[in-house]
């Protein structure tokens, strides 16, 4: 049977709303895994769906991480979908909501390889102020040796208290 683009279907579930986490890692193409659930970012209150046997996860955050996305078309409509940047900062603020710390890694040496804007990734890490996030990309940018103009910047905010990468 014929469905619409989960995408499309999740554009409704919440407004204003973008897609991110693991969805949009896979829509980077930083996975090659694909995504059963959509997750949906939205900064008002909404409910999680499932439509036509997907599930669509949401995910309400603070206004001030409500950022960072972009248009991409799909099937001739327009659905907003974290920036590539905003998306490892969203994946290291919720690694539980990017099938966790491995996928995780992978996408950074992906987005790496690929000669991402390192800037933008952390001029998001400013925005989101998320110390525990930081703390992460920092990690993953020491474990793999990528060059980060910010590095410096970032280890200076860093926090006395530990975050761990899995904290299962």
């Amino acid at each position: 049977m014929y469905t619409t683009h989960e995408y499309l279907i999740a554009a409704h579930v919440a407004k204003p709303m973008y897609i991110s986490y693991y969805s949009t890692l896979s829509h980077h193409g930083l996975t090659e895994r694909v995504p059963w659930t959509v997750r949906v970012v939205t900064s008002t209150r909404a409910q999680s769906r499932e439509i036509h046997d997907v599930p669509r996860r949401v995910t309400a955050v603070a206004e001030r991480k409500f950022f960072d996305f972009e248009p991409t078309s799909t099937e001739g409509m327009t659905v907003q979908v974290s920036e590539l940047g905003k998306t490892l900062v969203d994946c290291t603020d919720h690694r539980e909501f990017c099938s966790g710390p491995r996928e995780l890694a992978t996408a950074m040496r992906t987005v790496d390889e690929q000669g991402c804007n390192r800037e933008i990734v952390s001029e998001c890490l400013d925005r989101l102020d998320n110390g525990a996030a930081t703390e992460r990309i920092v990690y993953l940018v020491d474990q793999f040796g990528i060059d980060f103009p910010a590095h410096e910047k970032l280890v200076a905010s860093l926090t006395s208290g530990y975050s761990p990468l899995d904290p299962t």
